[in-house]
């Protein structure tokens, strides 16, 4: 039950209503005349329940920049335990301006004394001005514990991401649908990537996807001052060469998830290439986690899960396989938020870094450049 008394349960979906949400996290790249014929289900049926699943809340549709393509070479990741004697209110009182001013943190989750956050860098400068600000801020307050929080790098050229805000493993297992296996054709590439050359216009259409993902053509032109045809054919570009990418995130606690847990581990780098491959799947079968990302020595998860029973069956499994093949150096670490109780500074949040990135200003008026 919610804090309102509402039942959020996934039984509170009918059947067709899970499929239509499943569908719409399983093929956001999709149009619904696609969706609808995939899943077999009639037209009318389909619109009638989307519009009802977005009227309550159920999801929001995004606009993801690939980020090595437009310039960014780090996803970066903080992590750990905060101070329990300082509560969430008395840090953000002093420090929610300095935090909204990170432009490069795109998602920040804090709940009583833990917190985690996933930040995108154009290099390792521009974090540091970031990570010592907040460093000085918290230490001079005393919000932070002796162990301070941890923070780790992951260039894009070395690391595997093989789930960003990737839901659909976690809402097929919900309700009892078949979860396509991991792809190779990662949607995040790794290895060295070309910074592609964007227009002037093609820039502002991009901003325009990303603050406005579920507007028409129409509307994005009217917002950064091009032409429809001008959206519609950068569009097109986008698409070809993988700029953006469509992302569906459900809304966890409304499908009755009540844990979200953050897992850092470092891994005996003499395991094989098969074993890794083996062990992705087993992670993405028992944990379904909606972030995963990995280099050779280390990587990290986020999951949401139903209760700590369900988690702790579903962490032992993916424990019992990493300890036959001596998979990792160490116990990983863990942190449980309660999704309820959680506090959610940002949430994918990437119009300030995009617009940082293509050079505009962060209250910068784009339909006027």
């Amino acid at each position: 039950m919610s804090a309102s008394g509402e039942d959020n349960s996934p039984s509170t979906l009918s059947e067709n209503e899970s499929r239509v949400l499943w569908a719409l996290i399983r093929y956001p790249q999709e149009t619904d005349q696609k969706i609808h014929q995939i899943i077999k289900m009639r037209k009318s049926t389909f619109s009638s329940i989307k519009a009802r699943l977005r009227e309550q809340d159920y999801f929001k549709q995004y606009y993801v920049p690939n980020f090595p393509k437009i310039g960014f070479e780090l996803f970066l990741i903080m992590f750990g335990q905060l101070n329990r004697f300082s509560s969430y209110e008395e840090r953000m009182r002093v420090a929610q301006e300095t935090l909204k001013s990170f432009v490069e943190d795109f998602h920040v989750i804090s709940e009583s004394n833990k917190a985690f956050n996933l930040s995108i860098s154009q290099n390792l400068t521009e974090y540091s001005k970031n990570q010592e600000k907040f460093y000085q801020l918290y230490s001079e307050q005393k919000f932070l514990t002796r162990e301070g929080l941890k923070s780790e790098a992951f260039p894009f050229e070395i690391t595997r991401v093989r789930a960003f805000m990737d839901y659909e493993a976690l809402v097929a297992r919900l309700f009892n649908f078949e979860s396509a296996p991991y792809s190779n054709e990662l949607i995040i590439p790794s290895g060295r990537v070309e910074k592609f050359k964007l227009s002037k216009a093609e820039k502002k259409v991009l901003v325009g996807l990303v603050e406005y993902p579920e507007e028409s053509d129409t509307f994005i032109a009217e917002k950064v001052n091009v032409s429809r045809n001008t959206v519609a054919n950068a569009k097109k570009k986008f698409e070809k060469h993988n700029i953006v990418f469509q992302k569906v995130v459900p809304n966890l606690e409304k499908l009755g998830l009540k844990i979200l847990v953050f897992t850092y581990r470092k891994f005996n780098a003499k395991t094989t290439m098969a074993q890794r491959e083996e062990a992705a799947e087993l992670v993405r079968k028992h944990l379904s986690p909606h972030f995963y990302v990995s280099k050779n020595l280390d990587g990290f998860l986020i999951s949401a899960h139903s209760s700590f029973e369900e988690y702790n069956r579903a962490m032992d499994e993916v424990m019992r396989y990493y300890l036959k093949h001596d998979y990792i150096l160490e116990e990983p670490a863990s942190y449980h938020i309660s999704i309820p109780n959680m506090s959610i500074i940002k949430e994918f949040e990437f119009i300030p870094l995009v617009k940082k990135a293509l050079g505009f200003g962060p209250e910068e008026d784009i339909s006027k450049y």
